[in-house]
C-alpha cells in the first residue's frame, strides 16, 4: 500500500525546489526578452488511505514589451474521477488575510491533460489544466505586500479551492519580487 501511495504522488509533477527567476530567453528574430520564475507548488493535498491527490503549482513570466506579467496557475489531480479544463475568462479568485480579493481571467483555453498509469495492480488517473491569468504592475505590488490565504480556480468540473500555507504563499510573493526586479 506504501509503494502504491509513494508510486501514485509521483505522478503529479512537482517542482520542489527553491523560488528563483530562470535564464531570461531572447527572441532572435525580434529581441523580446521573455522572464520566468521556476514553477513552484502552492498548494497540495492528499488522502494516503485512497491514493488520491490535488495540488496547484505557479509560474509568473514577464515580458519586456508589456506591463504586468502573466500568472500561469495549474491545478492537478489525482484519482478524483475529473478531467480538469480552463476556459477562456473563466476566473481565478485570489484572497488575502485582509479579506482584499484580486479576480484574474484566463486569457487562454486548455483542454486540460489526462493520463491513466498503471502503478502495480492499480490504474491511476492524473489530470491537470494550465491557466494563463493577465496580472496588472498595481495586483503585483498587493501580491508582493499581503499575505495570501485562499485560492479558487475555475475549471470546467467546478471550482478548485485551496487554502494556501503561510510558506506556499511567500513564495508566490518571492516571485512577484523576482518578475517585479527582472531586467
Amino acid at each position: 500500500m506504501k509503494k502504491t501511495l509513494f508510486m501514485a504522488i509521483a505522478l503529479l509533477p512537482f517542482a520542489v525546489s527553491a523560488q528563483k527567476l530562470l535564464k531570461p530567453d531572447v527572441d532572435k528574430l525580434s529581441n523580446d526578452t521573455t522572464w520566468s520564475t521556476s514553477e513552484e507548488k502552492v498548494y497540495f493535498h492528499g488522502n494516503f488511505l485512497t491514493a488520491q491527490g490535488e495540488a496547484v503549482t505557479f509560474q509568473v513570466i514577464k515580458f519586456s514589451k508589456t506591463k504586468g506579467a502573466v500568472l500561469v496557475l495549474n491545478p492537478q489531480s489525482l484519482n478524483m474521477g475529473e478531467v480538469l479544463s480552463i476556459a477562456k475568462n473563466q476566473k481565478a479568485y485570489l484572497k488575502f488575510s485582509d479579506n482584499t480579493i484580486i479576480t484574474l481571467a484566463s486569457s487562454t483555453d486548455d483542454d486540460g491533460n489526462s493520463k491513466y498509469s498503471l502503478v502495480g495492480h492499480n490504474v491511476a488517473q492524473s489530470s491537470s489544466a494550465l491557466g494563463y491569468y493577465d496580472i496588472s504592475d498595481a495586483d503585483i505590488e498587493k501580491i508582493k505586500s499581503k499575505t495570501l490565504i485562499f485560492l479558487r480556480i475555475e475549471t470546467s468540473t467546478g471550482n478548485f479551492d485551496c487554502d494556501i500555507k503561510a510558506k506556499n504563499a511567500a513564495m508566490l510573493k518571492k516571485a512577484m519580487e523576482l518578475i517585479v526586479n527582472a531586467k
